[in-house]
């Protein structure tokens, strides 16, 4: 079996402080907003983003250290495999959100749309179809 090793290019900051009070969804954060602190070293990869825009955050459950193949859908639901949902208990522990950009500052993106907890990794960051 193949290992992969990703590094962050960067972390959020969240008023989510634990997953009991996050957001299960990103359409369920309303406008709280959020940010992204981009390492320094990928400053010029944030040329063309801009407020309005909408992207996918791809991220680490960092937190989460369990798995399971089938789970409750939405927590409370009929148990559906895991890769039928959306939950973050996977057999790799990734996420994805879609964001939309408010503001770009230096190496800080800040955004609407978080569902991510504070001090998330963030693994890549694309723009949204």
């Amino acid at each position: 079996m193949e290992t992969f090793t990703y590094t962050p290019i960067g972390r959020v900051k969240s008023p989510f402080k634990d997953r009991n009070h996050a957001p299960k969804f990103y359409t369920e954060s309303g406008d709280v907003t959020a940010q992204i602190d981009i390492l320094p070293q990928y400053k010029d990869a944030l040329l063309g983003i801009e407020p309005g825009m909408e992207l996918l955050v791809i991220f680490a459950f960092h937190l989460l250290h369990e798995t399971a193949l089938q789970v409750k859908k939405r927590g409370t639901g009929p148990v559906t495999g895991v890769f039928a949902t959306r939950s973050p208990r996977r057999p790799n522990p990734i996420g994805v959100s879609v964001i939309r950009v408010t503001d770009v500052k230096d190496t800080t993106i800040t955004f609407t749309g978080v569902d991510m907890l504070d001090g998330t990794p963030v693994l890549d960051i694309k723009k949204q179809a």
